[in-house]
């Protein structure tokens, strides 16, 4: 049986960040179903590093948004991850969408998001020829990380520090036993003075396991399918291009997805999927949605079409349900004296990252 101060369960980017910066400080082991890390969310996105405009104020997405911007730039330039600091327009396509460009910058600007700025057309469309739209919102801020590179990085230095990683390992219960853990796995048993629960998709079910009952304190996931198609006739892009938010609140639109090399692949749409089952598989069955949506601002030939890649976010908001924040918390109130839940981490988990494991550490006991 292993000890440690801290087990860390799940090896996305939240969980990696986490371990990097605690693991100077405490005994660390990260516990990890998969045979390496990142293998779910933090992978199978956009790879944006966000501003903060979009989240309500004084939410943990936004405040920690905008602090994990500041993080991820000096993280990426001190430690040789490629990064792209590429700045945004957020834009409208019909007069229709003014108003949200216009909420949204006054938004961001209450969130304290830098150097916004409304841009007019001409200015957008000499920025990215490819681009039609009426106005939007530069958003100088934003830019685009290799997400494998990040957490590669993360992963390094934190066994250069000490922490192990259990790799292969699921975990099948949280046992309080007075002020410690037992955490189980299909492995064997680890017992610990502190959990952090980041296990992404699963980190319902890992509370659950706990004795906390995810859908009485509101801590169900909803699995959130996005999928990227990509087209031959659009093969570089300099500047990220996002149009308003969908209404629901579910996504931000299907946008240009940059690499840093240059080239581009466009999404994510967005749907739920049925009884949270991952679903990694392609087809071309929102070949129409996609055409329909980038061609309200693209200038190009989409007969060719195809998908590229997809990935799942798990999200607190339900089907007809508005905005909800990241759940951090340390469930002391739950006679849970460190046992720290992160639920619903989806977007801007990735840039928020750093800034999460900042925060995780104010709120150890």
């Amino acid at each position: 049986m292993k000890e440690c101060d801290i087990a860390i369960i799940g090896a996305g980017v939240v969980g990696l960040a986490i371990t990097e910066r605690l693991c100077s400080k405490y005994s660390v082991i990260v516990i990890e179903t998969e045979d390496s890390f990142g293998k779910h969310t933090s992978s199978r996105n956009s790879e944006t590093i966000h501003s903060g405009i979009y989240y309500p104020a004084n939410t943990l997405k936004a405040k920690l948004c905008l602090r994990g911007n500041e993080l991820i730039y000096k993280y990426a330039c001190d430690n040789d991850v490629s990064f792209l600091n590429c700045g945004k327009y957020i834009i409208a396509t019909d007069e229709s969408e003014i108003p949200e460009i216009q909420r949204l910058f006054k938004n961001g600007n209450n969130n304290g998001v830098p150097q916004l700025r409304i841009a007019d057309r001409e200015e957008i469309e000499k920025a990215e020829p490819m681009v039609k739209c009426l106005c939007g919102i530069h958003v100088p801020t934003a830019g685009i990380i290799n997400s494998h590179e990040f957490m590669k990085s993360l992963e390094t230095k934190a066994k250069e520090k000490g922490a192990l990683f259990a790799y292969r390992s699921k975990v099948e219960r949280v046992i309080p036993e007075n002020k410690n853990y037992s955490v189980i796995t299909d492995n064997g048993e680890l017992k610990c003075d502190i959990v952090i629960n980041a296990a992404g998709l699963f980190s319902d079910k890992v509370a659950e396991s706990a004795g906390i009952d995810p859908s009485k304190e509101g801590y169900k996931l909803h699995y959130c399918k996005g999928e990227y198609y990509k087209t031959n006739s659009v093969k570089k892009m300099s500047t990220l291009i996002y149009p308003v938010p969908s209404p629901d609140g579910k996504s931000l639109g299907i946008h240009n997805r940059l690499f840093t090399d240059g080239s581009v692949v466009f999404g994510p749409n967005a749907y739920y999927l049925e009884e949270n089952k991952l679903d990694y598989s392609l087809n071309k069955k929102f070949l129409e949605e996609f055409k329909n949506s980038l061609s309200k601002f693209l200038k190009a030939d989409l007969s060719d079409l195809t998908p590229y890649d997809c990935g799942i976010r798990p999200k607190l908001q339900a089907r007809g349900e508005k905005f909800r924040d990241f759940v951090i918390k340390n469930e002391k109130e739950k006679g849970l004296a460190n046992f720290i839940n992160l639920i619903g981490i989806e977007s801007p988990g990735l840039t928020s990252s750093l800034a999460i494991a900042e925060y995780i550490e104010t709120i150890i006991i």
